[in-house]
C-alpha cells in the first residue's frame, strides 16, 4: 500500500501557541516526502540556486556526518485528527508546508543525485564505492525531520505566517555563528587558530565589526575572511564546502597561524591603533591574506615562504593612513583611509602589497 491509501500515524506532542493548536512531532524523511504537499497559493516559488546550494551543504554533510535543521513548518488545515500521543492523518490527505520548502526539495534532490551516482559506480563495478553511497541515501531516507504542524489555520491565516516568518525571522548574528557554528570549516579553523593565538593577540569573539576605539586586533568574523582569502583567493561572500587546494589538511593549521603570527612582526607596535595606523582594518588584513595566495600561485612557491616574504612591510610600510600604498584609499580630507573592506579596495589594496613585496624581494614585476 502507498501513503496515499492509508492511514499515516504522526507520533507527537499538541499544545497551544499564539492561540492556534499545533502538533509537534519527529518523522523520518521518507514519511514526510509522501505525504507534505506545495501550496502556491502561500509558498513562493522555488529558488533553484538556493535549494543547490542546500543540496549541496548535506550532500558533503552526509558524507561526513551528521548536519542539523531547525523545525520545519506544515499546516494541515483541518486533516489532522488529533489522538493520544499524536495525530491521524486520513489517506489521501497532506499537509502543507509553511517553511523548509527548499530544505525540503533539497533533501529529496540530494538523495536523487546520490541514487545516480550509486548507478554510475554499480555499472563501472565500483560496488564497494556504490555500497557507501546507498548507505547515504538510506540514510537521507530516514534522517529525523523535526515538524510544527498548525492544526487548524485558515488559508489567508497560512499566508500572514508564511509572511511573518519570511520577513520578521532573523538570521542568527555572524558573531554568534562564528562562536558556535560546528557545519563552517572555516568558523571551526578560525576558532582553532584563535585559541592558539589568544595569549599573543587580543581577538574580538562576539562582535561582527569592531570600531576604532576597540582594543582588539581583529575579529573571528575578520579571521575567518582572512582564512578564505589565505586559501581560495576570494576575497567576497562564502558559502559550502572550504577549498584549501593543494594544502594537506596536516599543513593548514600551521600555515593559517603562520599568517597571523606574521602581523606580529610587519606591524606596528601600537597596531590596534586605529585613529593613527591601518594594521587593525578589516579590509588592510584581508589584502594581506589575499596577497600572500597570489604570491603562492604566481610565484609557485610554498605558502611558508611566501608569508616570509610579507616580512619587508615592516620597513616598506609604516601602515599609516597617509602612506602612499594606501593612497587608492586615503581620504585627503578625512585623513583617514575609508571604503577599504569593499571587494574592490581589498583587491587593489592586495595587488600594491604584492607589487611593493615583487620589489623588495627582487622579482620581476607580472601583471598577473
Amino acid at each position: 500500500m502507498t501513503y496515499q491509501e492509508m492511514k499515516v500515524t504522526i507520533p507527537g506532542n499538541s499544545c497551544t501557541q499564539f492561540g492556534k493548536s499545533i502538533l509537534i512531532s519527529q518523522i523520518q524523511f521518507s514519511t514526510l516526502e509522501a505525504i507534505f504537499e506545495v501550496d502556491e497559493a502561500v509558498q513562493r516559488k522555488l529558488d533553484l540556486n538556493r535549494r543547490t546550494e542546500i543540496r549541496e551543504f548535506i550532500i558533503d554533510s552526509v558524507s561526513e556526518g551528521d548536519f542539523y535543521f531547525s523545525p520545519f513548518i506544515f499546516s494541515s488545515r483541518g486533516a489532522i485528527k488529533e489522538v493520544n500521543d499524536g495525530g491521524e492523518l486520513p489517506p489521501g490527505s497532506k499537509i502543507y508546508i509553511l517553511d523548509g520548502q527548499h530544505r525540503t526539495y533539497a533533501l529529496i534532490s540530494a538523495i536523487s543525485h546520490l541514487r545516480a551516482r550509486k548507478e554510475a559506480e554499480e555499472e563501472i563495478g565500483n560496488f564497494k564505492q556504490a555500497e557507501k553511497l546507498q548507505n547515504q541515501i538510506d540514510k537521507l531516507k530516514t534522517y529525523p525531520v523535526t515538524i510544527q504542524i498548525y492544526l487548524n489555520l485558515e488559508t489567508h491565516e497560512e499566508r500572514q505566517l508564511f509572511n511573518d516568518i519570511n520577513t520578521k525571522r532573523k538570521e542568527p548574528h555572524i558573531g554568534l555563528v562564528m562562536k558556535y557554528d560546528q557545519r563552517d570549516e572555516y568558523a571551526e579553523l578560525t576558532r582553532d587558530i584563535a585559541r592558539i593565538l589568544e595569549s599573543e593577540m587580543e581577538i574580538e569573539a562576539t562582535l561582527s565589526r569592531i570600531n576604532v576605539n576597540c582594543t582588539a586586533l581583529t575579529s573571528l568574523t575578520i579571521m575567518r575572511r582572512c582564512l578564505i582569502a589565505l586559501f581560495e583567493g576570494n576575497v567576497s561572500v562564502k558559502t559550502g564546502k572550504a577549498n584549501y587546494g593543494d594544502v594537506t589538511k596536516d599543513e593548514i593549521i600551521s600555515i593559517a597561524t603562520a599568517f597571523f603570527e606574521s602581523w606580529l612582526e610587519i606591524f606596528p607596535k601600537k597596531m590596534a591603533d586605529r585613529k593613527t595606523f591601518t594594521s587593525g582594518y578589516s579590509g588592510i588584513q584581508i589584502a594581506l591574506a589575499k596577497t600572500i595566495h597570489q604570491l603562492h600561485k604566481h610565484h609557485e612557491i610554498p605558502y611558508e615562504e611566501a608569508i616570509d616574504h610579507m616580512l619587508p612591510l615592516k620597513e616598506a610600510c609604516t601602515w599609516k593612513h597617509e602612506d602612499p600604498l594606501f593612497s587608492h584609499i586615503y581620504d585627503p580630507f578625512k585623513k583617514r583611509v575609508k571604503n577599504h573592506s569593499t571587494t574592490n579596495a581589498i583587491q587593489k589594496t592586495a595587488l600594491v602589497f604584492k607589487r611593493k613585496i615583487e620589489q623588495e624581494g627582487g622579482w620581476l614585476h607580472d601583471s598577473r
